[in-house]
């Protein structure tokens, strides 16, 4: 961090003498908040309008539709707290910005001639004095534009000590404004490069992009290919428990059906066992032909290790799916296989590919994605044609994946995925559970850890995790590659790759680039001579990729700049085949360790 100047030394000081933010607003605000507006609103915009009409709306149009309290919400309850002397709060907004938010200038706020940049926004700075007390600002806009306004304040009387309290949201930390300051915490590296004079050493509101969606209605309206329905669809198989005795099962229906229902047999016997369904309503209120889906998932346990059952997903007096199977763990004498892909993004060239693997290689235990399964994970329509494009493939195999950086997205999290997909809740403290898990399979432990969540808080457990296994073969599976030609990840390299060194973990599975790439063994980053003393890092795309350079790498064995490719592994004992395929089967790539 820069040296600030001592002038400005008293805002640091107010800084760390901030009270205790509070969640509650102060008592003169409204009770509505701004999501239950644009809630109302969209309900009402369903009823009063055709999908044609809500695709022309505009921002002119949308202030007159709204009511008088509508507007102060939406003007007032964005971005709040309470100041114990008057300030001048300062507003930056990107100039990129069609639309100057409804609000700002009825609200008193000025275009200064000041800017702040970063590498790739300016933005105008707009100021408004405020006497102590509260302070109440609006919406970023009716648009989705990304590089939302931040602000920062300081006191109108340099002398007095600022002290901020009652800010809503919480969650955001306050900075200090300055050269080098980020203002984004989904993109922290994204820094501030020019701060006026009078700007530098105030308080600064960080954020995050994804705040450009809370009010979103210009141009926000999606439609879904797959509308649910009574009938159970998009069925999936997970674990989050041990594989040879548990079977998680999860299907969607539309929102009449109030309750699920799961009924299983061992192949070849009369018994039927059947067992209730927890259930999710998921809603994604832009998705104007299919709002709300109901989410269900059957956790059976005390199942007979390598078995194969037969299930049907339903409900009672309900619909009922066709028959699917799933099997249990076997021996480990028995060895097994799996299949992994880089992105998929949920597009229809990786669903024609996944199917043909599926004939191709019935044998495989399950599936796995080195994460950006979709390209904006807060979607359901881009779920819904994942879905789709995949075929029935999940309903007859689990699927174990990661998140990527599109499956979580702009600061907002990775809610979706999460309520998706039922997997082990055994990762580390303080990161959203299911999103980093370890799962054991025969002889081998898989870490699959959420790349997008900060390595630091991450680094401990999986230090744990490979310590104490005493599995013959190590995993790990995250999104962002530690090798590649594109972008460095030193901390990932720093932190993580010194414990795969450590506790010599055979091979890790990423995506991110769009390119196939398998190193050669890496130990302290640099070539080992062979996979019994080294690490070996691959990364693959399921997807056509594009490069638009294509530098060497030193430390590669095969690389290829386009896709589709799959990963297929085969582990029998102390034996691992490895095999990278087109989708109609070439090897492209292959290699066998033996330990």
């Amino acid at each position: 961090m820069k040296t600030i100047q001592p002038a400005k030394l008293f805002y640091v000081l107010a800084l760390l003498s901030l009270a205790v933010p509070s969640c509650k607003p102060s008592q003169n605000s409204s009770s509505r908040s701004v999501k239950n507006v644009i809630d109302e609103v969209v309900t009402r915009f369903y009823n009063d309008f055709t999908p044609a009409q809500l695709d022309t709306i505009g921002q002119d149009f949308i202030v007159e539709y709204l009511s008088q309290e509508d507007r102060e919400v939406l003007s007032t309850g964005y971005q709040t707290f309470e100041v114990n002397v008057p300030v001048t709060v300062s507003l930056m907004r990107d100039k990129e910005q069609k639309v100057v938010p409804f609000w700002l200038e009825r609200a008193g706020f000025k275009r200064t001639e000041m800017v702040v940049t970063n590498e790739h926004s300016t933005y105008e700075v707009w100021q408004k004095d405020f006497d102590k007390g509260p302070v109440r600002l609006g919406i970023n806009g009716f648009d989705k534009h990304r590089p939302v306004y931040f602000i920062c304040i300081g006191p109108k009387d340099p002398s007095e000590r600022l002290e901020i309290s009652q800010v809503v949201p919480e969650k955001y930390s306050i900075e200090v404004m300055r050269k080098g300051a980020f203002t984004y915490h989904d993109w922290d590296s994204l820094i501030l490069e020019e701060v006026p004079p009078s700007l530098e050493g105030q308080m600064l509101f960080t954020t995050v992009r994804g705040r450009a969606r809370e009010a979103h209605l210009v141009g926000a309206f999606r439609n879904t290919v797959s509308v649910s329905s009574e009938m159970p669809d998009q069925l999936l198989q997970t674990w989050s428990g041990d594989p040879t005795t548990t079977m998680n099962i999860q299907w969607r229906t539309n929102d009449k059906v109030p309750a699920g229902m799961l009924r299983y047999w061992i192949e070849g016997q009369q018994d039927t066992l059947q067992t209730e369904a927890s259930l999710f309503k998921m809603e994604d209120r832009l998705l104007q032909n299919d709002r709300y889906v109901h989410r269900f998932t059957a956790k059976l346990k005390d199942l007979h290790p390598g078995k194969t059952y037969h299930y049907r997903a339903g409900s009672v007096n309900g619909k009922w799916s066709e028959v699917a199977t799933f099997s249990t763990e076997p021996d480990v004498e028995a060895g097994f296989s799996y299949v992994w892909f880089g992105d998929t993004h949920y597009s229809p060239v990786w669903g024609d590919m996944i199917q043909k693997v599926h004939k191709r290689h019935p044998e495989v235990a399950f599936y796995s994605i080195a994460g950006d399964l979709v390209s904006t994970g807060l979607h359901r329509n881009e779920w819904d044609e994942f879905w789709k494009n995949s075929g029935n493939v999940f309903q007859y195999k689990p699927l174990m994946p990661v998140p990527g950086n599109h499956d979580s997205q702009d600061g907002l999290g990775s809610w979706m995925y999460e309520e998706l997909f039922s997997l082990p809740e055994n990762g580390p403290v303080g990161v959203p559970k299911e999103v980093t898990y370890a799962l054991e399979y025969q002889n081998a432990l898989y870490l699959q850890i959420d790349g997008t969540q900060p390595v630091d808080e991450q680094t401990a457990w999986i230090e744990e995790k490979l310590k104490n296994s005493k599995a013959t073969w190590k995993f790990a599976m995250f999104h962002f590659p530690p090798y590649n030609f594109v972008e460095p990840y030193d901390e990932i390299r720093e932190k993580w790759c010194s414990l795969f060194d450590k506790y010599h973990v055979d091979m890790v599975m990423s995506g991110h680039m769009h390119y196939y790439l398998r190193t050669k063994p890496m130990f302290n980053n640099q070539v080992a001579a062979n996979p019994s003393q080294g690490t070996i890092y691959l990364m693959s795309i399921s997807i056509p990729g594009k490069q638009d350079e294509w530098l060497d790498e030193d430390y590669a064995v095969v690389r290829y700049p386009d896709g589709p490719l799959y990963q297929h592994m085969a582990i029998k004992g102390n034996t691992l085949t490895y095999r990278a395929m087109d989708p109609d089967g070439n090897v492209k790539d292959q290699l066998v360790i033996k330990k």
